[in-house]
């Protein structure tokens, strides 16, 4: 699986990106070890120095064969954000998965797409 990490004003130490291969790329790893399979991650911090809920996780993951999946969380610290998008996008994927692998007609689609 490729790995795209950016920081977006936030400096990304090597705790930083530690926790995020541990707690969102390992993860997501199980789902696909195909190398066409991408997550792109953005960290981000909105308010700067001024503090707040404002660190943000943005996860982009393609896989083949299922519609891109995205997902924005913000936290306090950026190790929550990255926690609760990982819970996010393990849901949503299983839920892609397992709508391929039961034969729905559209599965992987989004509801409400049509379907080809």
């Amino acid at each position: 699986m490729k790995v795209l990490l950016k920081g977006v004003h936030l400096s990304l130490s090597d705790g930083v990106k530690a926790y995020v291969q541990k707690h969102l790329v390992e993860p997501m790893e199980r789902f696909c070890q195909d190398e066409a399979a991408e997550l792109e991650i953005h960290l981000a911090d909105s308010n700067g120095p001024k503090g707040g809920v404002d660190k943000e996780c943005r996860v982009t993951m393609r896989l083949p064969g299922l519609p891109s999946v995205h997902v924005d969380e913000s936290a306090e610290t950026v190790h929550q954000a990255i926690d609760a998008s990982r819970d996010r996008l393990e849901k949503i994927v299983k839920r892609q998965l397992e709508r391929r692998r039961d034969g729905h007609p559209h599965a992987g689609l989004p509801d409400g797409a049509p379907g080809v």
